[in-house]
């Protein structure tokens, strides 16, 4: 004969002390009831405890109430026991889980009262909220869950308005395995990782300035397609001579973060690659300077010294990103889930998309809709907020790799 089991949920709460736990467990203890599962957590000096027991001796319910309800009157905690049917768990049909990160100098109540209405307007259930940090930056990461598959893209698109209300930031993930687990980011590099447009700042040493900046805002915007703007952009810069490389070489700005999100990154083991519609002299540079793992571009053509106007070699373009990306994840053994893209221009959109976390960073409008996740601040280091990573293990990253430096 098959022995029916109950289920029975202890919920309590109230002011934490140690030894809480040990004596919840002391006084049920008795009546021989499993253990399913135990969730606690800490806010604010309060406790939230919860037990979910397993038992067949129905007899022994009421007084397993009563002792539990005498612990938390002893105690000043309030004690709530109520049977318990995993089938009728209120989360239970919002099986669908996704990880909605939200960033921002300072999130206030009305920023979260119209994001949590948006949630009930899809039918998202909020499951978890967990804040990563509350410094610089406020940094909330929220569980949700959703009765039906909800591709990330229609999500991001109803937090469109939302995002331009309160100028926060965002990133929609799966909740899985992989989220935590990225092991390859690639970056392109002007006005990514470059604070600056790299052939902008040759057409000012050539005095074609106001011509190449026409030209590449109708490329970044996707007004002109890419290839046939890089030509002609190119041709603009014949006859300038490798010196006049190097000098520019010597003073392109880094965009703020950008040093520490690599140091970081390589501390936990990450390949770290650029990927660039922008020119391999420049891109050969970067990587040796920061310890890069890979670095494509453009190649200019030179002879004798100077630019010829021409390129050699296929040109990197949308597509050619998308594959270079796609072959480095196969080159080290990595899942496309397990790869961060970052980009700014319509030249991004394709490697973006087919990353697992593709974040468009101080993007145009058009890249934003097509990106998982989008940062607004001029600050690369943000990314690893993202990645799961909270201010504490941010703190003693920062403090591990001023330990172990050189020049510490």
């Amino acid at each position: 004969m098959e022995v029916k089991t109950r289920q029975l949920h202890i919920h309590l709460s109230g002011q934490d002390r140690p030894g809480i736990l040990a004596e919840l467990l002391e006084s049920i203890d008795r009546f021989q009831w499993s253990v399913l599962d135990i969730k606690q957590f800490v806010f604010n000096g309060l406790l939230n405890l919860s037990l979910l027991l397993e038992g067949s001796d129905s007899a022994s319910i009421d007084p397993l109430k009563k002792v539990v309800g005498e612990y938390g009157a002893k105690s000043g905690m309030k004690a709530i026991v109520y049977p318990w049917d995993s089938e009728n768990r209120p989360d239970a049909p919002y099986k669908y889980r996704s990880v909605v990160t939200l960033l921002g100098h300072r999130i206030n109540s009305a920023a979260l009262l119209e994001l949590t209405r948006t949630f009930a307007s899809l039918d998202v259930n909020i499951l978890r909220i967990e804040q990563l940090d509350y410094g610089a930056h406020h940094v909330l990461e929220f569980v949700v869950g959703a009765r039906r598959p909800m591709p990330v893209v229609d999500v991001l698109n109803k937090l469109v308005r939302f995002k331009e209300n309160h100028q926060v930031d965002i990133a929609v993930q799966e909740d899985s395995l992989f989220r935590r687990n990225k092991r390859l980011i690639v970056m392109d590099a002007d006005m990514t990782f470059l604070q600056c447009e790299v052939i902008d700042e040759l057409g000012k040493m050539a005095g074609v300035e106001k011509q190449i900046s026409e030209i590449t805002h109708k490329a970044m915007s996707g007004e002109m397609d890419f290839a046939a703007a890089l030509r002609a952009r190119v041709a603009l810069l014949k006859g300038l001579t490798v010196e006049d490389l190097r000098r520019l070489l010597d003073r392109i700005p880094l965009t703020p973060g950008a040093e520490d999100l690599v140091r970081i990154l390589h501390h936990l083991n990450y390949k770290i690659a650029i990927v660039s519609g922008g020119f391999q002299f420049f891109i050969d540079s970067l990587k040796e300077k920061y310890g890069l793992d890979y670095g494509f571009a453009n190649q200019l053509q030179i002879i004798e010294g100077k630019v010829t106007g021409e390129l050699e070699g296929e040109v990197v373009d949308a597509r050619a990103k998308e594959r270079i990306l796609m072959s480095l994840a196969e080159k080290e053994g990595f899942s496309l889930r397990q790869v961060v893209a970052v980009g700014d221009g319509a030249n991004d959109i394709h490697m973006l998309a087919r990353a697992g976390l593709g974040i468009a960073f101080n993007a145009k409008p058009i890249v934003q809709r097509h990106a998982r996740a989008s940062i607004n601040i001029s600050n690369l280091e943000l990314i690893l907020y993202f990645l799961g990573i909270d201010g504490k293990d941010l703190k003693e990253l920062r403090e591990m790799i001023r330990e172990t430096s050189p020049d510490s």
